[in-house]
């Protein structure tokens, strides 16, 4: 009988996400992508002649979705030509009023797709799956139950789980408060041949034995290589994975950050931008610090996101590291009479002595940027 199994570890679908800081079109963009992303899924499965997919945890944002999104999901699933076993996570833990326990999930839900909602042995054609389900969520070691190592070990053996490695999470967090706690070690001390693991929404490798695939489209900038799933294959019992991760993301999620502190520096970048191959796919942070003239910083901080928003998916700037230098010319920019005038003339000064000349400057960049606002609208009207 041949012991090999092939299958894809996946994790954080978090279909129904609102993505409600990613505004307009782009917002949309970032939702729908999630479904998408589920077809090209299934096609990496079906091209590695996957036996079958997990999906490691928090499939839903939550149980509140519209049904809209479980209709769109189970229409997306179809396209799986082998079983999927759907692992509660802890945004959409098994509980007694999850989304997985309704009527409803149990008429339309496709009959490939099987919730792993029980601590127990799931036997399928090719391997022994130890699914952690969080019937919680949050709980201490949702794995306590492999200890025992239930389940023949003569067939490869699989664990499912959704939680965080406190080891991973030393120097920034409490070991103590790591919220679904899942122990290092667990592959050996089960006698797993793999361990699949979400929460975790960057890909990462744990051991030889344990891997996060991480999500397969990212929702924050801050994540580290997401976008992936993970195609496993294993030769039989106690022989070590092949595990090759398949990027399936949609969008490109990117933060850069670059020093400003003259025209040249500007110009360069403005250049990089615009030769930026993928912008249509691309949300992009852009995070600026140094120091510009006037005319410069109202160029990077006004004009900029009026026109790269309309040629990269999502720009986010961040420019609180940037300060406004004022020259000569840029005081000479400003009404020299009225309040404004008054108020210009005694930050020139520094003559508030409470106040720092970094302050001045921001109170200058404060006076610059309403200045310009009126003489805008003043055009308009």
């Amino acid at each position: 009988m041949n012991k090999s199994v092939r299958f894809v570890h996946t994790a954080d679908w978090q279909l129904g996400l609102r993505a409600g800081h990613v505004p307009d079109d782009a917002g949309a963009a970032v939702r729908n992508a999630r479904f998408d992303m589920i077809g090209r899924i299934a096609a990496v499965a079906h091209e590695s002649e996957a036996h079958f997919v997990v999906v490691a945890g928090d499939v839903f944002e939550n149980h509140a979705i519209h049904l809209q999104t479980t209709q769109r999901t189970f229409e997306a699933l179809r396209a799986f030509r082998c079983p999927v076993y759907l692992l509660p996570g802890n945004h959409d833990p098994f509980t007694p009023d999850a989304l997985y326990r309704t009527d409803w999930w149990k008429r339309e839900c496709p009959p490939l797709v099987h919730v792993l909602g029980r601590r127990e042995i799931e036997l399928t054609e090719h391997a022994v799956l130890l699914p952690c389900p969080l019937t919680e969520r949050d709980m201490h070691n949702p794995t306590a139950w492999l200890d025992a190592q239930p389940g023949p070990t003569d067939r490869v053996r699989v664990g499912v789980a959704h939680g965080a490695i406190p080891e991973e999470l030393a120097g920034r967090v409490d070991a103590d408060r790591v919220i679904n706690d899942i122990p290092r070690n667990l592959a050996d001390r089960a006698s797993l041949d793999y361990l699949a693991l979400g929460d975790w929404h960057g890909l990462r490798q744990i051991n030889a034995r344990t891997w996060y695939s991480g999500t397969p489209e990212a929702t924050t900038f801050s994540e580290r290589d997401p976008g992936n799933v993970l195609a496993v294959s294993i030769g039989g019992p106690r022989e070590i994975p092949q595990v090759t991760p398949v990027s399936v993301a949609q969008f490109k999620w990117q933060t850069i950050e670059r020093t400003l502190m003259s025209g040249d520096d500007v110009a360069a970048l403005e250049a990089e931008l615009e030769a930026w191959t993928g912008r249509s796919t691309t949300l992009l942070e852009l995070v600026l610090i140094g120091s510009l003239n006037m005319k410069l910083h109202a160029k990077v901080t006004t004009e900029w996101p009026a026109h790269f928003r309309g040629l990269f998916l999502h720009v986010r700037l961040k420019t609180d590291g940037l300060r406004l230098q004022f020259s000569d010319d840029d005081y000479a920019a400003l009404p020299s009479e009225g309040w404004i005038g008054r108020v210009v003339a005694r930050l020139r000064a520094n003559h508030d002595t409470e106040a720092s000349a970094e302050e001045c400057q921001r109170a200058l960049q404060q006076l610059h940027r309403i200045h310009l606002e009126s003489a805008h609208k003043g055009r308009q009207s």
